[in-house]
């Protein structure tokens, strides 16, 4: 064994050979080689023999690092290894000791087989003390002569086994011996970031080392830093619907007298749309506006205010100093999580406010943050909030929703049974007293108001009405709808004012669509004051659009005022067509034509935000969804009606239904391209519903039509809508089993390629809750619809006959949508 502990030695330390002479790779090669032949037991006996040093430990395990040695060949050094090898040497497998150090230059020969892995502390007093111990115990392995006797050493006690993995040798499926993972330090990982980062990084780095930060908080800004930066990154909003079944606008619609398709709404829809025939030899939106503004005309947004025509109006947000500092908590007991209760309160300004207004919103939101009762309550409060909630599942206690509505009945019941103090001129504190409870009657006539709408959207009209009705006796009390009264503020006069319009227009819906008289037949005697000229009366709502510093309004004075003249109008239709005992009174030709032309009338003086051009907003939209649905319902009594003898008519009865469908249907898709149906909208699913029900009556007599498809993608696009709209009102949930009843077999199946629904199960499955309702059945014209209604066709009875006659035949018999006969 001498010659080979020679050879190792004289190459590792490179004793052979003059000082500076380049060593032959041959004698690391030789290593190698000598090391793939002999037994594994020899080898171990000969490393334990050999005076070892950490240099030459680095020679035996990395032996393709090694430098040269002696010049002897290769073959002789083989030959006398093989000689030192007998073949009755006794077998030794290394050991699995701790790791080795430097500390084991000093380790005697014959000793326990050391590991080459680096070692912690730990490790290196463990070797050092087996290390000591070895030396006492151990013989040396050579004798006088130089012939070297094999000793076997002692195996080494086996370490505690590591019972459970670390993560990184999980990740590497690598055996674990227990040991902490080597990291770099907090400073390199620092030194790290300052030499990748960028320039502007870098010396934000540096100015925090500057200012004392230590290096753990420097490394969790920048680990984490970018993960808030992402989070508050708003995601681009540019972008517009698209149309189920066939993507573009059914042919019957595309013609040169359609004012909407001439809006900006509609170009900017399909200005990522070069081949469009629309924009053929039409200016484009965006340039007309620019124009229009570069030659000092006036535009509704100015030039680069163009998101409305961009974005969809979920999206925006409302701007209002008090909305993002008041505390709603203070006035509710159902949650004090002010920031869950202003969002609902925000959504409620967003998506319904504008369209169902019962109060002005500054006073309102002014004296919640400021704790007055004059404009605001806890009534009015818990009212708000549960309109805000917009959910499906009002019956379940769980819901917040429920217990806003809770809530708020209990405190409705309290305040509307307060009496009016006694008068008594001697008593100091009467006069502040009444005016206290004038406050408190208003306040609750809006809330009335309030839960009427939202009892509607549940299914439940029959005990919503309920409260309108005592609004308006309440209303009586305080004449809010005479003249003003000497003792009232400028901002209680304008509440009252708007309290009145708001109660009259909302009385005047109500009785239209339940085809009954109006309790109040005339408008309020206060007069709106024109919002051109007194725009800061109404209280303008601002938004703003992401990625946008901009605040846009959305035009709510002149919306407001539009309303209120539009129901001026239809109030008297409905004061002469119905009464409470009896058919409805027939309008005679002359008087329909009265009533259209003041509708036409009124569409014309439309300021230039509300025109069939620049409307955009979802408000703005159903506000000319309504026009065309009353001159749909208006005109349909008289379609044979062609004028009398010798005086041919310019617009026919039919052409006028006509061309008040295809405008309505317009619309109603200008409405899903820009905004979509998933947004909550409180009144959207009544012209949803009523459009849904003209198509299927357009499909059932247009077979082999070439306009077919195009009725079928109209069906599809509405039910849809309806479906989206059942997720947050359960009325919409309740419309859309009628209407999917409807359908052919094979328009269900193709709305299941757009929405996910079991239409069986939708259809005959039981209903989650009882409808208690008298919206009439849907049908065209209110003559029509008032012999329906006395025949007792509603919409809660015609979900009560699909659920009988489902439990009869799997192929029940349903209502024609035409008539009402019977079809399988």
């Amino acid at each position: 064994m001498g010659p080979f502990l020679s050879a190792l030695r004289s190459t590792a330390s490179g004793s052979v050979g003059a000082p500076g002479e380049v060593r032959s790779a041959n004698d690391g090669a030789f290593i190698r080689v000598l090391f793939l032949q002999l037994p594994t037991a020899v080898i171990a006996s000969s490393l334990h023999a050999f005076d070892s040093s950490s240099d030459e430990l680095s020679l035996v395990t990395r032996p393709s690092r090694c430098p040269g040695t002696t010049s002897s060949s290769n073959s002789n050094s083989t030959a006398r290894c093989r000689k030192l090898c007998p073949a009755t040497a006794p077998a030794m497998m290394p050991s699995r000791s701790e790791s080795a150090s430097p500390l084991d230059r000093q380790q005697q020969p014959g000793g326990p087989l050391r590991r080459l892995l680096p070692a912690n502390a730990t490790a290196i007093e463990t070797d050092r003390s087996r290390e000591q111990s070895t030396s006492r115990t151990s013989p040396t392995a050579a004798s006088s002569s130089g012939a070297a006797s094999p000793v076997v050493p002692a195996r080494r006690k086996r370490g505690q086994a590591t019972t459970a993995a670390c993560g990184a040798c999980r990740k590497r499926k690598s055996k674990c011996d227990g040991d902490r993972p080597n990291q770099k330090s907090a400073f390199e990982q620092v030194y790290d970031v300052l030499q990748a980062r960028s320039e502007q990084e870098a010396t934000e780095v540096f100015r925090r080392i500057r200012s004392g930060s230590d290096a753990g908080s420097i490394l969790r800004h920048v680990n984490y830093g970018d993960m808030l930066v992402q989070l508050a990154l708003v995601p681009e909003a540019r972008f517009r619907y698209e149309f189920p079944y066939l993507p573009d606008m059914p042919p019957f619609l595309r013609n040169m007298d359609n004012p909407y398709l001439d809006s900006d709404v509609y170009g900017y829809a399909l200005r990522q749309c070069p081949n469009s025939s629309y924009q053929t030899g039409h200016q484009r939106p965006q340039q007309r506006l620019l124009a229009g503004t570069a030659n000092g005309t006036d535009s509704v947004y100015g030039a680069g205010q163009l998101d409305p025509y961009e974005k969809p109006y979920l999206s925006a947000t409302v701007v209002h100093p008090w909305l993002d500092s008041v505390k709603p908590s203070k006035w509710t007991t159902v949650s004090n999580d002010d920031g869950l209760l202003r969002k609902i309160l925000h959504d409620y300004f967003l998506f319904d406010y504008d369209w169902f207004t019962f109060f002005h919103k500054d006073y309102f939101l002014e004296d919640m943050g400021t704790e007055n009762t004059r404009f605001c309550s806890s009534l009015l409060v818990n009212a708000v909030l549960c309109m805000g909630c917009g959910r499906a599942e009002f019956w379940n206690p769980k819901n917040i929703g429920y217990q806003f509505l809770a809530e708020a009945k209990r405190l409705f019941e309290v305040e509307s049974e307060l009496e009016r103090p006694f008068r008594n001129p001697a008593d100091p504190t009467w006069e502040r007293r009444d005016m206290e409870w004038e406050q408190a009657r208003l306040t609750t006539i809006q809330a009335a108001l309030m839960l009427t709408l939202i009892y509607n959207l549940n299914g439940t009209d029959k005990l919503g009405w309920r409260f309108t009705l005592k609004a308006i006796e309440m209303a009586d009390e305080i004449q809010l709808l005479g003249l003003p009264l000497e003792h009232h503020t400028p901002e209680m006069q304008r509440m009252r004012t708007y309290t009145a319009w708001g109660l009259f227009c909302w009385q005047s819906l109500g009785s239209y669509h339940y085809l009954q008289p109006p309790p109040i037949s005339k408008p309020p005697a206060t007069l709106l004051p024109d919002p051109l000229k007194c725009p800061e009366w109404y209280g303008e709502l601002w938004v703003r659009y992401p990625l946008s510093q901009s605040r846009l309004p959305t035009f709510h004075g002149l919306l407001f005022k539009a309303i209120a003249d539009f129901w001026t109008i239809i109030i008297e239709v409905a004061t002469l067509t119905f009464s409470r005992r009896g058919p409805p009174t027939k309008l005679s030709v002359d008087q329909i034509f009265h009533f259209y032309y003041r509708l036409r009338a009124w569409q014309n003086n439309l300021p230039e935000p509300l025109t069939p051009k620049k409307i955009v907003l979802p408000h703005q939209l159903k506000l000319h969804m309504y026009y065309n649905h009353i001159l749909i319902d208006l005109v349909s009594p008289i379609l044979d009606y062609t004028g009398s003898p010798g005086i041919p008519l310019a617009h026919t009865p039919r052409d006028i239904y006509n061309e008040a469908v295809n405008h309505f249907e317009t619309v109603v898709r200008l409405y899903y391209l820009r905004h979509g149906f998933e947004a909550t909208d409180s009144f959207l699913l009544h012209f949803l519903g009523f459009l849904n029900h003209i198509t299927m009556n357009a499909i059932e007599t247009s077979a082999g039509s070439s306009f077919l498809e195009a009725r079928r993608s109209t069906m599809l696009l509405l039910t849809k809508g309806i479906y989206d709209q059942s997720r947050v009102h359960y009325v919409a949930a309740a419309v859309l089993r009628l209407q999917i009843g409807l359908m052919r077999p094979e328009d269900v199946d193709l709305l299941k390629r757009f929405v996910d629904i079991e239409a069986d199960q939708l259809i005959y499955g039981p209903l989650k809750q009882a409808v208690h309702t008298s919206w009439p059945a849907y049908a065209i014209g209110y003559e029509t619809k008032a012999e329906q209604l006395m025949q007792g066709q509603t919409l809660a009875t015609c979900l009560e006959k699909i659920t009988l006659e489902s439990s009869k035949s799997p192929s029940p018999e349903r209502c024609s949508p035409a008539d009402g006969r019977k079809v399988r």
